[in-house]
């Protein structure tokens, strides 16, 4: 956008911990029919990377401003911030996890032509939202018959009430930026900003118009991400907001008539936030309450009297600060339940103490001695050495588990008296649902691979599968990708490790002897060329094929049980790989990758194919002339090999497992920082060192 232009929309989106959604947000908006807007993306000191985020969208669309603020002064502030960056003829706010739906800013940019008159251009457009749950359930704003019923014309909310009785936030209106300028609006800082700002805005306005149309998809989080949805004292805010409504309702006299309406309102408020534990710790509960109260008494209008309702009798209760009669009503209104009798883990898991020096290590199900758990488990045994590691493992996979290292088998009493005293818990999938977390016990996801095909959860037995999820207090993550999909997918708690995968540590710590003595035990030399052909689809190309187009002295190999891929990967000079996550495991070596795919591909993130960590063959003809003529390992197929590092590669840098070790069982919290990736020394390939 040239400098001095006035686009018609600017966008505000405040950013803070909000990462893992910002990118949908971002594409929603970007991806819009209509182009005449942008969008001021303001970075609120967020730690999570969400400033990362901005940067790499405004580097790759000019419409895309970004502010960064040097500290967090939290989502009011924020806003106010990007306001004054904004040079277009109306602005709107987009929370970073909310969306927009397609075609959404052609129609209120239709809509404000249509309303414009001859007094002007109209100071608000409301629109519509929906509710979009975790679990993919939409559910509509709870008036919006009202903007087909009663949204016609231009209005003041004088004429047109119940427009002030929606839901009071910000993100459902645009408005025109010189109405907001000659107002001097601006927002509170605390919890609960967007009722002072919205009630201040409409009663305001002179010319406000509708648009019947869902615009907003409004995020509903499983854990409460929303960001007014997290209990503390941050939830007393609401007082000091509707404080303020209420004096700037008594500062203007013609809005006298405004006062019962908004002492209502605020009261049902305050109410609806009372009501949900996530927000009012039960113990904080009474506290909250006389604080109502006390907020009643100083704005009770003269002669007020509460309606015959269920809603005005809780006002009633309020206003004569009756918490008896309220908790009550409170807690005769829960509904007791039983719970369903649990398998014998469930019980043994609250006999005994735990012990502190105890970890439960799994992998795969109970079927290897392998990936990241293996990995923390043996550098446990070398900086933790107090520590005792059990592995579970189920019956028919004993013979995986190494000659030394601690078993129990899978259901046995022994399982069971493990996990009930083990103090740490460690695994790469989720444990049984029997499995019950006791008080204290810390469990530690690892994961198995960076995500590229999507994840999805299962349709039956979704929750009971997020209650595993809920016991993750750490989860780890190899590069920030991944870390936004893994706090999207996974709506739960945990906290983000971002330490890298710690099998993939020997890909970096390994020397040339290393992969000589791990080729020998293949059978291979330096004179070798190594391939390992590891793909996912069925659609595979004769061994034989690659190995002749590869020229005499190639050899081919798979991956198996029998053999550790961190070996394998050390042994090969080459990859072959399609949408297999070993693909992002094998560029931290920065040896060749072709990508064998088709024209149809999986359900992705991203298409790999655009990103390529190298040369993409379409077909097995293209691979095995890629293997011929050299192409797979020619200066262009590098470049692309070290874009897609640095992006996917991020923190392996050989030392994850120290900091797992020293993190989650030790304590610490100044964990060895990540080396560079120009700093670091994959190990070396033995037939490129040879032929070099």
């Amino acid at each position: 956008m040239a400098l001095g232009t006035v686009p018609r929309f600017s966008i505000v989106v405040p950013c803070h911990a909000s990462r893992a959604w910002l990118r949908p947000c971002l594409d929603s908006v970007l991806g819009q029919s209509f182009t005449d807007f942008e969008v001021i993306g303001v970075d609120d000191a967020d730690r999570d990377g969400s400033g990362r985020i901005l940067d790499e969208y405004a580097a790759a669309d000019p419409r895309v401003r970004v502010l960064h603020l040097e500290e967090n002064v939290g989502l009011g502030p924020a806003r106010n911030a990007g306001l004054k960056e904004c040079r277009g003829e109306y602005v709107l706010f987009l929370d970073a996890d909310d969306t927009y739906s397609p075609g959404s800013l052609e129609a209120i940019a239709a809509r404000i032509d249509t309303a414009t008159t001859h007094r002007g251009r109209p100071d608000i457009v409301m629109f519509d939202y929906e509710r979009i749950f975790w679990d993919g359930r939409v559910l509509g704003s709870q008036r919006h018959d009202a903007f087909a019923r009663e949204g016609a014309g231009v209005f003041t909310a004088a004429e047109r009430p119940i427009f002030l009785t929606f839901l009071e936030v910000v993100w459902n209106k645009a408005y025109r930026r010189a109405f907001l300028t000659r107002h001097g609006f601006a927002f509170t800082s605390g919890f609960y900003e967007d009722a002072p700002w919205t009630y201040s805005t409409m009663l305001t306005a002179e010319r406000i118009a509708t648009l019947d149309r869902v615009v907003v998809l409004y995020r509903q989080h499983r854990t409460g991400g929303n960001i007014h949805a997290t209990s503390g004292r941050r939830q007393w805010d609401i007082f000091d907001q509707y404080d303020r409504v209420h004096a700037f309702i008594q500062s203007d006299p013609e809005l006298t008539g405004w006062h019962r309406f908004a002492f209502d309102r605020s009261l049902d408020h305050i109410l609806a936030v009372l009501a949900k534990p996530e927000r009012i710790d039960p113990d904080d509960r009474a506290e909250f309450f006389h604080a109502a109260h006390a907020f009643a008494k100083r704005w009770k209008p003269e002669g007020y009297s509460t309606d015959r309702t269920a809603r005005g009798f809780k006002r009633w209760l309020l206003i004569h600060d009756d918490y008896a009669t309220y908790s009550t009503l409170k807690l005769s209104s829960r509904v007791l339940q039983v719970p369903s009798p649990r398998k014998t883990v469930g019980k043994l898991l609250r006999r005994g103490k735990l012990d502190p020096n105890l970890v439960a290590y799994a992998a795969n199900w109970f079927k290897r001695y392998a990936c990241n758990p293996r990995a923390i488990y043996e550098k446990a045994a070398e900086l933790a050495p107090h520590l005792r590691g059990v592995w579970v493992v189920d019956n028919d996979h004993v013979s995986a588990i190494p000659e030394g290292v601690e078993y129990v088998v899978a259901d046995s009493p022994a399982y069971e008296k493990l996990l009930g005293k083990a103090t740490y818990v460690v695994s790469n999938t989720n444990w049984p649902k029997e499995v019950e977390k006791r008080e204290g016990q810390i469990h530690l996801q690892t994961q198995h691979g960076t995500p590229l095909t999507t994840v999805n959860l299962p349709d039956e037995g979704r929750e009971e599968f997020l209650r595993g999820v809920d016991r993750w207090d750490f989860n780890l993550s190899s590069n920030r990708y991944s870390s936004e999909i893994w706090e999207r997918t996974y709506p739960a708690y945990f906290e983000e490790l971002e330490y890298g995968y710690p099998r993939n540590d020997r890909l970096l710590t390994a020397t040339l002897e290393d992969v000589r003595t791990i080729r020998a035990g293949f059978g291979y030399d330096d004179s070798h060329l190594v391939i390992l052909y590891a793909t996912t689809s069925g659609d595979g190309v004769d061994p034989d094929q690659l190995a002749c187009a590869a020229g005499e002295h190639a050899r081919v190999i798979g991956t198996s049980e029998q053999a550790r891929v961190e070996d394998l990967m050390l042994a090969a000079d080459v990859l072959i790989s399609d949408y297999s996550s070993i693909t992002f495991d094998y560029a931290n070596l920065d040896r060749p990758i072709l990508l064998q795919v088709g024209h149809d591909r999986p359900d992705t993130y991203f298409d790999i194919t655009e990103f390529p960590p190298g040369v993409v063959a379409r077909s097995a003809e293209e691979l095995c002339g890629a293997l011929r003529n050299g192409t797979f390992a020619a200066p262009e197929a590098a470049k692309h090999r070290q874009l897609f590092r640095e992006k996917f590669c991020e923190f392996d840098d050989g030392r994850a497992a120290e900091r797992v070790v020293r993190r989650v069982f030790l304590g610490e919290t100044d964990v060895p920082a990540i080396t560079p990736l120009a700093d670091r020394s994959p190990a070396p390939s033995a037939y490129f060192v040879h032929n070099d």
